[in-house]
């Protein structure tokens, strides 16, 4: 596997939590080592499942994925950032840009000539939906999980739901509007490298 910039930011968060889940042990402080170790298999997901499907997967996704375990494990558990009740909104934002990085991966790999043929709106508007359907089925999970093991995880009900989604889509949107670009970029590389 080629050492890039999303593989080494990857070994890095997962070094990283490492350190910690050694401290917090050493420190007796169980529910950051909790974390820790969630941190550690979480952040070693995109390699096991490069390594099992053997694939690779796109660089941006990787990153964005690292980063947003970064600001919910360390960020919003270990330092306690969820106690601001703006930051798991925040979080559901950074959910959104993950799920359309994951969407433009699987779209990336689409034979080259039907997947620069594809318009650019047809793109947004995928990458779009596929973060709104990420963010419905996070929290149905989160509904269900409320109903049987009797958690709080939809802590406001519906209020806590729509503002979630609204985020998660906005987070898409962004998303969207940045590999709709890259896209555009690839389209005309290969109109100009083919006249």
């Amino acid at each position: 596997m080629k050492l890039t910039r999303g593989s080494m930011l990857e070994f890095g968060f997962v070094l990283f939590m490492g350190i910690i889940l050694i401290t917090s042990i050493i420190q007796g402080a169980w529910f950051n080592a909790s974390v820790a170790g969630a941190g550690i298999v979480s952040g070693l997901i995109p390699f096991m499942l490069e390594k099992a499907f053997k694939t690779e997967f796109d660089a941006k996704m990787k990153i964005a994925y690292i980063i947003f375990l970064f600001a919910s494990q360390y960020l919003g558990s270990i330092v306690g950032l969820y106690s601001n009740g703006w930051w798991d909104t925040f979080l559901h934002v950074l959910s959104g840009v993950f799920l359309a990085f994951l969407g433009f991966d699987f779209f990336s790999r689409l034979d080259e000539d039907i997947r620069l043929e594809m318009p650019k709106r047809f793109l947004f508007v995928y990458i779009v939906v596929f973060s709104m359907a990420g963010a419905a089925l996070w929290e149905m999970y989160e509904f269900t999980s409320d109903i049987v093991l009797q958690t709080t995880m939809q802590g406001n009900g519906n209020d806590d739901t729509m503002v979630d989604i609204i985020a998660g889509s906005l987070g898409g949107v962004i998303a969207a509007l940045l590999v709709t670009e890259i896209h555009r970029k690839e389209q005309i590389k290969k109109k100009n490298g083919t006249t």
